[in-house]
């Protein structure tokens, strides 16, 4: 019977020591997992810094709560402050201060409530992750465990970060980091001490004291806790009756909203509640806020609402400053609309590409001379800004005036699908029709490009001269972007930029080579068709600034142009930029020294008399020599070109002369005074060329022709046009045969054909003939 008793008790032991054991395992494992792995899972409000770290915007938190993402760090002063008024053992206990726990515990006893709770700053933490569960007395003891098993994972400073990050402050705020920025309007590293103190003892009654409510009891609390600063010693005699001195915030502050829409554009990316760190040059920022914003008061006059600016540094690619649009709640005008990222008609923004390709592939030289005069291409008629023409002018003033038919011609010769391919190489994405929706109007703004594009492509550029390496330009401190997968080569970008160089600045900056302060940039604009869109593009070694002016919704309005609406604004932010030491360097490695026609501005045949030396890139030594000067037979007396057929060859004088087609010659005439025409076949000779005399300006071969209702209802009538080396000659028109008039000095008859296919022939009173076949819709 003992034996078994004796049995039994050994059993009745040996579970209970396994149940302890069983226990004290399944606690040992709770207590081990007891915390998850992330301790707050609260969203966050979506932070924008500058490059130094300074608040350039924010957005709400999910829950309505301004709460930033942890930096990981507490300032200084924070720290001392709150441990001082929180938890002065902080540094030293497990977590728990049982004295504390003791003193709270008699006060509730007394009390016969709960007035106190003795929490450190860990057992607040533990809270905080809890959610603030009801304060009973098995709670304090799940909060004891927990903040002994949080001090064995995390260091102190972690800890203390958990805490300041996770706080609340008051109102909507929580964290230091919002608490500093709504009260203050400052990061938390530049607090004072007064306002570190006011910030620390927020969040022991949050819901009751914050700045705006309960003022007096908040200066109490915190001249308390700055007493008690100066009795610890962190605060000498002057500091502390100084900080007594500084007053409370009246009420939080609104947030910076320097950068909106780059805000945006981070949350649509997929970067919504972090702390976005970008490129950001917070001075460069706030001088284009107010600079446009300025600049937007003087273009509402005009009913102009909308605008937009990019700088970016072209050493390294980075976007300086980013004003997407202006800063207005206003939704009459779209001010939400990101201007930068969005598509809009490019104007003549592209020509200084197709300028520089040109180069590149050695179809032009910078100066040679481009056709200008009234032309149409099919149905596509276009037309210079000023309405007048030149006749013919060098290809970088064509440039710099920004002229559309010479342009136009240039395209038709590089050729405009090759061209569409390599602006989509550039990097312009928006251009995602074929070459043939577009058709010569590409030049002169038939396809869109955002700014974005626009400026990444002349950053692009800049780079290219600086370094071989280019990268496009980012906003963020990580480089994501693709590179341009093509560009000109270094000298043909260098001509463009010098052609830019000499674009006719506002009237403010006319004379801007008179002073010494003045800086160079090469400059384009654009202006859209129907006056909606005005661009501005400038380029220096250091910077590329790019402005875009006019309405979101596409409202055009006179007065809507480059010059006019965009340039101030570019020279405006300019001034205030940082000039470079020096301009490009002439990248004369990739240059040749070549003579030059003075008239012609290309590479000099044999029969130019007057020509010079310059450096050409040396892609244009594959252009065509002089196509202009050629050796002219003239009589005895020099009145009549002649020919073997009509002339003796010991009685001709050989002559070089600079003769333009017809065509040019009537237009070049008028503003080159010392143009001389060659004189006229002589009659007597058989083989002149009716190409050499005259030339059609319209129609041109094949050209469709569309004849429209006049108001009154009847068919109108289409007016044709010749060129002829003789002004008084006289011409003969003839419509399928049929005479339907003459013409004298301006050769110009008004005619009313059919539909259907016709010939036009014009015979001069020489003899010459000239035919074109043309097609009435």
């Amino acid at each position: 019977m003992k034996e078994k008793l004796f049995w039994w008790r050994e059993q009745y032991r040996w579970k209970k020591r396994l149940i302890k054991r069983v226990c004290f395992y399944s606690f040992l494992i709770w207590y081990i997992q007891a915390l998850p792995n992330k301790l707050f899972n609260d969203s966050y409000s979506t932070v924008l810094v500058g490059r130094d770290g300074k608040l350039l915007g924010a957005h709400i938190a999910k829950d309505g709560q301004w709460r930033f993402p942890p930096s990981g760090k507490t300032p200084h002063k924070i720290a001392i402050c709150l441990t001082t008024f929180e938890d002065k053992n902080f540094y030293y206990h497990p977590g728990v201060s049982f004295k504390g726990i003791c003193r709270a515990f008699y006060q509730n006893v007394s009390q016969g409530k709960i007035v106190s709770g003795g929490s450190t700053i860990t057992q607040q933490v533990i809270r905080l992750m809890r959610k603030n569960p009801p304060r009973t007395y098995s709670e304090k003891g799940l909060e004891i465990i927990l903040a002994t098993r949080l001090e064995w994972s995390y260091s102190k400073e972690e800890i203390l970060n958990l805490y300041t990050a996770n706080a609340p402050f008051g109102n909507n705020v929580v964290g230091i980091d919002a608490a500093s920025w709504r009260y203050f309007g400052r990061s938390p590293e530049k607090l004072s001490w007064a306002e570190s103190a006011t910030l620390a003892v927020l969040p022991n009654a949050p819901g009751l004291i914050y700045p705006g409510k309960n003022h007096q009891s908040l200066l109490k609390k915190r001249n308390r806790l700055l007493n008690m600063l100066y009795k610890n010693g962190d605060l000498d005699k002057l500091d502390y009756f100084l900080a007594l001195e500084e007053p409370l915030p009246d009420k939080p502050l609104p947030l910076p909203q320097e950068a909106p829409h780059l805000l945006q554009r981070c949350m649509l990316h997929g970067q919504k509640g972090q702390l976005i760190r970008s490129t950001l040059d917070e001075a460069i920022q706030a001088m284009v806020n107010n600079e446009t914003e300025q600049y937007a008061l003087r273009m509402n006059e005009l009913d102009i609402y909308n605008a937009s600016v990019l700088i970016t540094s072209v050493e390294t690619g980075e976007v300086l400053a980013y004003k997407g649009n202006l800063n207005h709640t206003d939704e009459r005008h779209a001010f939400d609309v990101d201007c930068i990222q969005a598509s809009r008609s490019t104007g003549s923004i592209l020509k200084p590409l197709l300028y520089a390709q040109s180069l590149h592939s050695g179809l032009i030289t910078p100066k040679q001379l481009l056709c200008d005069f009234p032309s149409r291409f099919g149905t596509f008629s276009p037309n210079n800004f000023n309405r007048q023409f030149s006749g013919a002018l060098p290809a970088n003033k064509a440039l710099s005036k920004s002229l559309n038919i010479p342009m136009v011609f240039l395209l038709r010769e590089y050729g405009q699908a090759k061209f569409h391919n390599d602006l989509k190489l550039f990097g312009f994405r928006h251009m995602n029709k074929q070459s043939s929706h577009y058709g010569l109007s590409l030049i002169l703004g038939g396809a869109e490009a955002s700014m974005w594009e626009v400026n990444g492509c002349y950053n692009s550029l800049a780079q290219h001269l600086i370094h071989s390496g280019n990268t496009r330009i980012h906003y963020l401190a990580q480089n994501g972007e693709q590179a341009p997968k093509q560009l000109p080569d270094k000298a043909s970008i260098y001509a463009t930029f010098e052609a830019l160089i000499e674009v006719n600045r506002p009237d403010e900056e006319n004379n801007w080579r008179a002073f010494e302060s003045s800086q160079k940039i090469a400059w384009k604009t654009g202006t859209s068709f129907g006056f909606r869109d005005a661009w501005a593009v400038g380029v220096t070694p250091k910077y590329v600034v790019s402005v875009w002016v006019g309405n979101a919704d596409g409202e055009g309005r006179p007065g809507l142009t480059g010059v006019k609406a965009a340039a101030p604004l570019l020279f405006s932010i300019f001034r205030n930029l940082e000039a470079p030491q020096k301009w490009f360097s002439k990248p004369l490695n990739e240059m040749t020294r070549a003579e030059i026609c003075n008239e012609s501005g290309q590479i000099s045949n044999r029969y130019c008399e007057h020509t010079h030396f310059e450096y050409i890139p040396t892609s244009c030594l594959i252009s065509k020599n002089c196509s202009y000067h050629q050796l002219v037979h003239l009589n005895e007396n020099e009145t009549f070109r002649v020919n073997a057929d009509c002339a003796n060859s010991s009685t001709m004088k050989h002559q070089s002369w600079f003769i333009l087609p017809p065509s040019m010659e009537k237009y070049y005439m008028q503003q080159n005074p010392n143009y001389h025409s060659v004189p006229p076949f002589d009659p007597k000779c058989t083989s002149n060329k009716p190409e050499s005399v005259m030339s059609f300006i319209y129609p041109k071969r094949h050209t469709k022709i569309y004849i429209p209702r006049e108001l009154n209802g009847t068919r109108g009538k289409a007016i044709f046009e010749i060129a002829h080396t003789r002004r008084n000659s006289i011409l003969y028109w003839h419509i399928d045969e049929e005479f339907v008039g003459s013409t004298s000095e301006i050769h110009q008859i008004s005619v009313q054909p059919e539909k259907g296919k016709h010939t036009v022939t014009v015979v001069d009173e020489t003899g010459v003939l000239l035919r074109e076949t043309f097609e009435v819709l």
